[in-house]
């Protein structure tokens, strides 16, 4: 049984620049050329599940881009209230005055919409799908960790190779 041989695709330089915030200079690039080509030279297949990886979180980046303001945030209950229009009059109001007050409370409606600041919204749950296959891949390149701009931690300073 012979085991699949993976190579990088033409793509997955720059893809993986942008999935492990990687900054756009010389010496960032080629230290991440360096360590895709020592992947592909001491472990073949971590290539292929680099690129599984890859494809994954731009299938995530798409439903995450599809996602209507609506579904960023998820309403625990929304409710309407509006008069139905109620019992019509026997004789119809006949002169413009009257239909103006009979017809006006159809036009009063109200919304009320809760939300829950605690539910995962759609967008968190993608999110941190997409930040465990970003993970994954730092697991696999682990040299390119000290190159990564963007640290979550705000008291932890990185260093800026030049």
């Amino acid at each position: 049984m012979s085991l699949p041989s993976c190579t990088w695709r033409p793509g997955d330089a720059e893809a993986l620049r942008i999935v492990l915030a990687l900054p756009v200079s010389p010496a960032a690039l080629a230290a991440l050329q360096r360590e895709m080509a020592a992947l592909q030279q001491h472990y073949p297949t971590g290539v292929c599940t680099a690129q599984r990886h890859l494809d994954a979180i731009a299938v995530l980046d798409g439903q995450l881009q599809a996602l209507s303001p609506a579904e960023l945030n998820r309403p625990i209950r929304s409710r309407r209230k509006g008069v139905a229009g109620g019992a019509v009059p026997s004789p119809l109001p006949l002169r413009k005055l009257d239909v103006v007050e009979y017809a006006t409370e159809l036009l009063l409606e109200e919304s009320d919409t809760e939300w829950d600041p605690a539910a995962p919204s759609a967008a968190v749950v993608l999110g941190s799908r997409r930040s465990g296959h970003v993970a994954q891949l730092a697991l696999l390149l682990p040299r390119l960790e000290s190159w990564r701009q963007g640290m979550s931690d705000p008291f932890r300073g990185s260093l800026v190779r030049s």
